[in-house]
């Protein structure tokens, strides 16, 4: 059996499905198995128990297996009877690898969940029913990376045997792993949510419903990245076996698939949040309509990355099917993915203030406004990320379906991207400053200036790499064209 590029690719999506997915079941399967191991210290007759709780994060291993298996048989890894794999199904089979293997990471959400199902149960036997389900809340993710690895499989032909997959929709079947699958790491969010639902629901049966409703939150961002994956799909004539011929199609689905998944990732930070409006909702039952606000502040990262995907797709005529998209285009996508969706993670920050604001929320009704101030703060970092999308779409001509720009120039323009996507996770450190800002003016009215003045100062290195964004497309010839 020869050996060929299109096979390397789905090898390599084969090891990818499973070996990420096994990073996810392990790590998870191992948070819960190290509670479990504490708790039978103490309590040996919960073995059981916590065994059927450790089980819950190994179906995402178990996912990975299945697409590497059904990869490595559709291309005759397995059983030959190949003379080589096209190089557009081995890109797809990567497509289908990413969607199953990252997705795959939710695990670790699920272990977190689980763990906390563990503890609730070895207090009262009466919660394990409701802690399996806080616990079994992160599996949708991975539910979601296998269904577009399969869809991605059998549209393109992999394991119909009749291939009709072009190169740009393979890229793009990569573009739609990406979305799904790095959007699939909001299990992680999730499942702190979900944890938390699980203790408060262990103390204070009432609370259940209210635990559902924070735990489910952070679904949402997942939610985007398997829309996204569906409209490539469709966009691009993989469903209706109409495929595009245009590679440029195929890297612009690619920049959509960075940008809702890596904006996904903010569900990290809307599961701090929930987490902590779930705990004082349990504990104050007035507190649930303004924790929800709170936990709601981290969404709009999620939202700025959907909103990219669907204006590439726009501008570059996927979504007409009148593609007038260029290379420099496509490239240029990739770089506003990378500014928005990296930009996202600020999200992680301001989860973190907003739980401050939740819990001080809590104790004093009157600190709700001035939460609000400190956690809005950690917003910027992915607004620079927006503008700086918006700016390289405007300059390269996407905007105007009139792309002027070189193919140079628009892979040079991913500098930008990263530039100022990853100079937004400053918003990490300035949501903690942000968070004690908090509980400094809950404690005194007055300390609430000083506060401010500590959370902005790490707005510094956000605005460093805004300006270096904005002097590389100076440089690059994108403002004069």
């Amino acid at each position: 059996m020869g050996v060929d590029a299109g096979l390397v690719l789905a090898v390599i999506g084969a090891g990818l499905a499973v070996g990420l997915a096994a990073i996810g079941s392990g790590i998870g399967v191992g948070i819960a198995g190290a509670t479990g191991a504490g708790v039978i210290a103490v309590r040996p007759e919960k073995f059981g128990k916590a065994i059927v709780f450790q089980a819950v994060p190994q179906t995402q291993g178990m996912y990975g297996l299945l697409v590497a298996v059904l990869i490595l048989l559709s291309t005759g890894v397995i059983g030959g009877g190949t003379e080589g794999v096209p190089l557009p199904l081995g890109l797809a089979a990567l497509g289908a690898g990413l969607a199953a293997g990252i997705a795959g990471l939710s695990a670790i959400g699920q272990g977190i969940a689980a763990s906390a199902g563990i503890a609730a149960t070895a207090e009262r036997d009466e919660a394990m029913g409701k802690s399996l389900i806080f616990a079994v809340i992160p599996e949708t993710q991975a539910i979601y990376g296998l269904l577009v690895a399969i869809l991605i499989m059998a549209f393109t032909g992999l394991l119909t045997g009749s291939p009709v997959a072009t190169e740009a929709t393979g890229l793009a079947a990569i573009g739609c792993g990406l979305a799904v699958g790095i959007a699939g790491l909001s299990a992680i969010g999730q499942g702190i949510a979900a944890a938390a639902g699980s203790a408060a629901a262990a103390e204070h049966e009432e609370s259940f419903g209210k635990g559902l409703v924070f735990a489910v939150i952070p679904e949402t961002q997942a939610i985007y990245g398997l829309l996204v994956a569906i409209l490539i799909m469709a966009f691009t004539g993989m469903i209706a076996g109409d495929p595009v011929g245009d590679i440029a199609i195929g890297f612009a689905a690619i920049g959509c698939g960075f940008a809702v998944g890596l904006a996904g990732i903010s569900a990290i930070g809307q599961g701090i949040a929930a987490a902590a409006g779930s705990a004082a909702s349990a504990e104050h039952e007035g507190s649930f309509g303004k924790g929800l606000v709170f936990s709601v502040i981290p969404e709009t990262q999620a939202i700025y990355g959907l909103l990219v995907a669907i204006l590439i797709m726009a501008f570059t005529g996927m979504i007409t099917r009148d593609l007038t998209a260029t290379l420099a285009a496509g490239f240029a996508s990739i770089a506003c993915g990378f500014a928005v969706g990296f930009a996202g993670i600020s999200a992680i920050g301001q989860g973190i203030a907003a739980s401050a604001g939740i819990a001080a929320t809590a104790e004093k009704e009157e600190m709700f406004g001035k939460g609000l101030v400190f956690t809005v703060i950690p917003e910027t970092q992915a607004i620079y990320g927006l503008l700086v999308a918006i700016l390289i779409m405007a300059f390269t001509g996407m905007i105007t379906r009139d792309v002027t720009a070189t193919a140079a120039a628009g892979l040079a323009a991913i500098g930008s991207g990263f530039a100022v996507g990853l100079a937004g996770l400053s918003a990490i450190g300035q949501g903690m400053t942000a968070a004690s800002g908090i509980g400094a003016t809950a404690q005194r009215e007055g300390a609430m200036g000083p506060s401010l003045i500590f959370a902005v100062m790490a707005e510094t290195f956000a605005i460093f790499g805004l300006l270096v964004a904005i002097l590389i497309m100076f440089g690059i010839g994108l403002f004069g064209g």
